[in-house]
């Protein structure tokens, strides 16, 4: 059946019969992502009890009915569907209360999340974003081997604590001066990954206001 170009929408075929069917798929798929946000981007495994038209971005490593459509939006008409997005697609996080753009390849955030732990693990929702550390002693900041290529946000430090880069295991971490530090108070870093071989090797660019 032939579908339409950037919402994968079916087009009614020639003494086709039910055409109810396909016309209502159509609306109901339109309808889930115009004038409503998705609920989050921070599930990897659907929720037990949706209600008709709940919207959602699909998480890192998905699980369940989910399992491999990570990054593609969906929403419940009886089954969950499925929207690859394109670049430029925008859309409300109703969790967060952030607006997401699809770059291609990943989601994008401008948002500023303040952290007040000792420990923080970087998430797929961190992505495109700042996050401040505000704490009076050490953070440690885990990088994961399993985030995207392109993967990529700023870390300040806001308190006294610095702030230490720790890859997980199969992750790297890379600095031209071998640096795994930000520098001190209201020094600014940013990280990127460059590759990820197998999805679990995640490689990070260190750069900015860094220090041993």
């Amino acid at each position: 059946m032939t579908t339409t170009t950037h919402l994968g929408i079916s087009l009614v075929e020639q003494s086709q019969a039910q055409k109810e069917v396909t016309i209502n798929q159509a609306l109901t798929r339109i309808d889930a992502i115009l004038n409503t946000g998705a609920k989050s981007r921070s599930l990897a495994t659907p929720p037990s009890s949706p209600a008709s038209g709940d919207l959602y971005i699909v998480a890192t490593s998905p699980t369940g009915d989910w399992a491999g459509q990570a990054g593609k939006l969906t929403y419940f008409d009886a089954i969950w569907r499925f929207i690859t997005p394109n670049m430029g697609l925008t859309l409300w996080v109703n969790d967060e209360s952030v607006t997401v753009t699809h770059n291609g390849s990943v989601w994008l955030t401008n948002a500023v999340a303040t952290k007040t732990g000792a420990t923080y693990t970087l998430a797929a929702a961190d992505n495109g974003g700042n996050l401040i550390f505000n704490n009076a002693t050490a953070v440690t900041l885990t990088l994961p081997n399993n985030l995207p290529i392109n993967f990529n946000c700023a870390v300040i430090q806001g308190g006294a604590g610095q702030v230490t880069f720790s890859p997980a295991s199969g992750a790297t971490l890379r600095n031209s001066l071998a640096n795994n530090k930000t520098a001190g108070q209201y020094s600014a870093c940013a990280l990127h990954i460059i590759s990820n071989a197998g999805g679990a090797a995640a490689e990070y660019i260190l750069y900015g206001d860094s220090a041993l």
